[in-house]
């Protein structure tokens, strides 16, 4: 039987499509565009940060400013992208706020962010959250005692604020520790605000003899009320909590790094010119870098 010349070219067509088929869709997926092309394709680099955490991110006369906040638009101007922060209030704890803000978006809308930063740079926290990717740490942070030397001498070990006045925002690990370390014998030490500015300005006032908080968070605060010459003697809260901790920024769990990988090395070019330590002298806060320069990329876990 003979097959006509339309009939045979509409088989080679058909056995040349099925041949190609898998390399068409092989090139597609190839060409999807990474995280980062989506950022830049977009030209907007959108970061997450704390509504009401002052010197690092709050809103002042209506505008959004802090540490946080001036890093962000330093990392966005890195990228040549323009920057549009998302200022969000805390949730009950910070997986709650990764969710919202970085992988899946509140219930009530708005979308999420390409970062989220002032979240712990921490691998045994962040072997917790597959959702997400925690790099870029930027500063580390400790618990202090702010205290003027002509009451207090020194804080060498918290024992020493017994009989004194502590100023310590309520529910926060200064509060925790003041009220259960050493048998309860600094329980009564303990003075409780709504917030570590509400403890700073009582400091002010003479209210209290010192405030016990994140040293960074202690020296922005301050800052705001003109005082100067206080000591910040840092704290080590043997066997309760955690002394000192890096602060870094999270992404969601790309099928690629390209945006971290960005990101990061943005981070890292403006902590070695020096950008980092000028933003942070500007809010009143010495610069410390982070314990590391990157964070080992933990993978998702199995649910087997």
């Amino acid at each position: 039987m003979m097959i006509s010349q339309r009939r045979r070219a509409s088989i080679w067509f058909a056995f040349a499509t099925a041949l190609m088929a898998p390399f068409c869709i092989s090139t597609a997926a190839e060409e999807s565009p990474t995280s980062l092309q989506l950022v830049q394709q977009s030209g907007t680099l959108q970061v997450a940060l704390y509504d009401a955490f002052p010197p690092y991110s709050s809103k002042r006369a209506g505008r959004p400013a802090g540490i946080d906040v001036d890093i962000a638009q330093a990392l966005a101007t890195e990228l040549g992208l323009n920057l549009k922060l998302r200022l969000f209030a805390a949730d009950e704890n910070m997986g709650d706020d990764l969710r919202n803000n970085l992988w899946k978006g509140h219930y009530l809308g708005g979308g999420v962010a390409d970062v989220m930063m002032h979240v712990p740079a921490d691998p045994e926290f962040a072997a917790k959250e597959d959702k997400v990717v925690f790099f870029g740490p930027y500063f580390r942070e400790a618990v202090a005692v702010a205290h003027d030397t002509q009451k207090i001498e020194s804080v060498e070990t918290p024992l020493v604020l017994s009989g004194h006045k502590v100023g310590v925002e309520v529910d926060s690990i200064s509060d925790y520790y003041l009220s259960g370390a050493f048998n309860g014998r600094l329980r009564t030490a303990a003075v409780r605000f709504p917030t570590a500015r509400d403890a700073v300005k009582a400091f002010a006032a003479g209210e209290v003899d010192a405030v016990m908080a994140p040293r960074g968070e202690l020296q922005g605060l301050i800052k705001e009320v003109g005082l100067q010459d206080l000591a910040y003697d840092e704290q080590e809260l043997v066997g309760m909590f955690r002394t000192a901790w890096d602060l870094g920024m999270a992404v969601k769990r790309h099928a690629d790094d390209s945006l971290l990988d960005a990101v990061e090395s943005a981070m890292v070019k403006l902590r070695e010119r020096g950008t980092l330590a000028d933003i942070f002298k500007r809010h009143g806060v010495a610069y410390v870098a982070p314990s590391v320069d990157r964070l080992a990329r933990v993978a998702p876990q199995d649910d087997d």
